[in-house]
């Protein structure tokens, strides 16, 4: 395209090349590169993606041609160091979603998800989406006062567990991304983007309102439904727009620039957040070695729980074995429960013996300063224990008792019962099978993930 075509269409320009200039064939592949990704772009683009029309040289630089707004800047540089109104905000993120309707127009432009970096701001406080091609051109040549978060910190859990783009995907997508417009930080804000990738996938995301309490209760709970980790559990487009609509203009304020929100946000609630994500975390990928020394010295030195030592001896009668069964669970006592037991305890085991590292993790990790409670990972209340059948060399019971999960801060909770078995081996009371709401866990068939 000439210059005096150019000129003609109106079109606006910004260097290819802002910062950091290449070797001469570097520029000539780069150049290349944004040509073949502006010829393969739709010739009507929605407003509000930037429409790019070709490459042109002057005076020896490299120039790129687009329709549009002049003096565009990345958004999370102007919100670094800019107010702005919740509602405009929201208006826009609004009009993105709309974008969502042309679902294969999107995956075309941004294959790999819509993320921070891609918006840009003109002077009038339109907000505007860069093609993410374009965009991966210019970033290795510019050099931005504020760099926006790396696509990791805006990725749906389910692309992170290998499925394909699809409309829910972009919709967890850029309510991530306005997530972090409006509160100044990303769902997970840990350096290690691994790790990040890991919390998006395990964690729960902490309200935005508890970062900015002027974020009204509607909008919390729809940046949230839009957030769920579960895909088929999030809101669909047309539930999305629709609310969004309503919540956008409901309470409107001014967002301090980040800069001026990095203090307050720093809060004891966000800290406390950070710091569980981080122990259950470091507890995910370390459990193998930490289970291993927690069960050798369990070995060598008693102590891991309350309770009688993990011997039965003859002396013990079949109810005391029963007891000391549902004992070892409510204390987490894997020793005490194998004694009782001549049975495989399966995923129980596995179970008991993380949730007591669990808790014994929180207890060393625990800040005095917040005051908080060790939350229990199960706990196993009122039981009752009735004598079923009657023998020589066995004895069976039914065993009545209230159990308490706890998973990602929901607490489950149901009355379950069992039916076991008991027989004498060597002269030793010990239970041989199980039967009823124990023996489906042990089977790994726990009743908080059944819906």
């Amino acid at each position: 395209m000439s210059r005096e075509k150019a000129d003609n269409e109106n079109l606006n320009k910004v260097k290819l090349f802002q910062d950091t200039v290449p070797r001469s064939r570097v520029q000539l592949d780069v150049v290349k590169k944004v040509r073949a990704a502006v010829k393969n772009m739709p010739a009507d683009l929605p407003a509000k993606i930037i429409a790019y029309q070709d490459v042109i040289k002057e005076n020896g630089e490299y120039f790129l041609l687009y329709q549009g707004s002049s003096s565009l800047k990345p958004l999370v540089e102007y919100l670094n160091q800019n107010s702005i109104s919740s509602e405009k905000l929201l208006q826009e993120m609004l009009e993105i979603l709309k974008l969502l309707r042309d679902l294969d127009l999107i995956k075309r432009l941004f294959p790999k998800g819509i993320n921070a970096a891609n918006f840009y701001i003109d002077q009038q406080e339109n907000i505007y989406l860069m093609p993410e091609q374009i965009h991966s051109s210019q970033k290795n040549y510019n050099n931005f006062d504020f760099e926006a978060p790396a696509a990791e910190y805006f990725k749906p859990p389910e692309i992170i567990a290998g499925q394909t783009w699809d409309q829910k995907a972009y919709i967890f997508n850029l309510a991530a991304v306005f997530y972090y417009f409006l509160t100044s930080k990303t769902i997970f804000g840990d350096d290690d983007q691994a790790k990040v990738l890991n919390k998006i996938q395990t964690e729960n995301i902490l309200e935005p309102k508890l970062l900015v309490p002027e974020i009204s209760e509607q909008l919390n709970s729809l940046l949230m439904e839009m957030l769920d980790r579960d895909e088929n559990e999030r809101l669909n487009l047309d539930s999305v727009l629709q609310q969004l609509e309503s919540a956008a203009s409901a309470a409107s304020f001014r967002l301090l620039p980040f800069l001026k929100r990095e203090n307050l946000i720093e809060n004891k609630v966000l800290k406390k957040k950070r710091q569980k994500e981080n122990i259950k975390l470091f507890f995910r990928q370390s459990w193998k070695p930490l289970l291993f020394f927690v069960i050798l010295f369990a070995s060598i030195f008693w102590g891991l729980s309350s309770g009688p030592a993990p011997v039965i001896t003859a002396e013990d009668s079949p109810a005391e074995v029963v007891n000391y069964f549902y004992e070892a669970l409510a204390a987490k006592n894997i020793g005490l429960a194998k004694e009782a037991a001549a049975i495989d305890l399966g995923q129980m085991e596995r179970l008991i013996s993380e949730s007591h590292v669990i808790e014994k993790m929180q207890t060393a990790y625990r800040n005095p300063e917040f005051g908080e409670e060790v939350n229990q990972v199960y706990s196993l209340e009122n039981l009752r224990i009735e004598e079923v059948s009657h023998s020589t060399n066995s004895r069976s019971f039914k065993a009545f008792y209230e159990f308490n999960f706890r998973d990602r801060e929901k607490l489950y909770s149901a009355a379950l019962e069992d039916q076991l078995f008991v027989e004498k081996i060597d002269d030793i009371w010990r239970i041989t099978a199980i039967k009823g709401d124990f023996k489906a866990m042990i089977d790994g068939k726990y009743p908080w993930r059944e819906k």
